[in-house]
């Protein structure tokens, strides 16, 4: 695998791992209330006394289902901390009663649970009210645990120890904590992941888009430029050409000095090469080694001049009624323009003075 691959693989799992986290994250954020329903008979008015509150809570690791029973107390320990801890019960479906406090919840539900209790009811210590906490009990989750308050749990476990059958059921209220920020934040991963996703897809649409119009641009110049070199002057070195002769004037290209019967390029700008030097250099850089000149500037001329022609014989034909001046009279020889592309040779140039002389 390379390492696009091997890359693209991390990623996958990384996202995968964000994702988990975020939703354990989210989950542990999350709690059940349980409705819990008591029910006993009162002696002294001889009446069944019963009530139901949303007062329990569901452990984070315990099952969230209904279970029921009556309710029995340790033995020995209220808080089932021992190692040797006992439940009498006597019938099959009883619930522990046990008050929270110097032993893990685990240790406190593994004791009701090897008695074979089929919940686990714990309430809260002295002073607490009816406050309730979240418990964990990682060590203990396959039984139906909640916790009460202290208030309702003093009350239950008073009414056991002095030998009243309390019956206790236990049903699955509502869920409650952050849900909103277990949607936010799996939106907003997903979202973010989409959006960046998104970027880098238009970055490599862009990216394939400039460079396509890059390779057409390059292939339109090489075009046109192979169009400008087929119109450039094209001579053979003869004995007696300055070029020859001289020893100071190369090929700038090649570095290489003329020599006779060889073919060599002459630009607008009256800098010459070696054809075969010149040639794949335009390919490339469609301007003069030396000066710059770029050879489609005729390509460019050429235009500008059939577009000005083409307006001047617009404005002739809607004004006819014009009258006709002789054109010679106004004939403008513009001296830079013809000394920009004198022979730039000083060899010879010296052999034209002697001529002259």
């Amino acid at each position: 695998m390379d390492n696009r691959g091997r890359y693209n693989s991390s990623s996958v799992w990384l996202m995968l791992l964000v994702f988990q986290s975020c939703v354990h994250f989210s989950a542990s954020l999350v709690y059940w209330t349980a409705y819990v329903e008591v029910r006993y008979f009162d002696r002294g008015t001889n009446k069944t006394v019963g009530s139901i509150c949303e007062c329990g809570v569901f452990g984070v690791s315990a099952p969230v289902e209904s279970a029921s029973g009556m309710v029995v107390l340790p033995n020995s320990d209220p808080l089932a901390c021992s190692s040797n801890t006992t439940f009498s019960a006597s019938q099959m479906q009883w619930v522990a009663l046990i008050k929270k406090g110097n032993c893990t919840y685990s240790r406190k539900i593994q004791a009701a649970q090897r008695n074979g209790a089929s919940a686990v009811v714990i309430y809260n210590i002295d002073g607490t009210g009816n406050d309730t906490n979240l418990m964990e009990h990682s060590d203990a989750d396959d039984i139906v645990t909640i916790m009460i308050g202290n208030i309702l749990g003093t009350k239950i476990a008073n009414l056991t120890e002095n030998g009243t059958d309390v019956y206790m059921a236990i049903v699955v209220a509502n869920a409650y904590g952050l849900w909103l920020w277990a949607y936010a934040l799996f939106f907003a991963f997903t979202g973010i992941t989409a959006a960046s996703v998104c970027y880098f897809a238009f970055l490599f649409i862009k990216r394939l888009y400039i460079n396509h119009q890059l390779r057409i641009q390059q292939r339109e110049i090489k075009r046109e430029a192979k169009n400008a070199i087929a119109k450039l002057q094209v001579r053979t070195l003869r004995r007696g050409d300055p070029e020859v002769d001289s020893e100071d004037i190369c090929c700038v290209v090649c570095t290489d000095a003329f020599k006779r019967d060889e073919k060599v390029t002459v630009l607008p700008c009256r800098h010459l090469y070696h054809k075969k030097c010149i040639e794949p250099w335009f390919l490339e850089h469609p301007t003069c080694p030396i000066c710059k000149y770029n050879i489609l500037k005729s390509k460019i001329d050429e235009d500008s001049n059939v577009m000005t022609s083409t307006s001047a014989s617009q404005h002739d034909t809607s004004h006819s009624d014009i009258q006709t001046v002789n054109t010679t009279d106004h004939v403008h020889y513009d001296v830079d323009v013809q000394t920009q592309h004198v022979y730039q040779n000083p060899a010879f140039e010296d052999s034209v003075i002697m001529h002259q002389d």
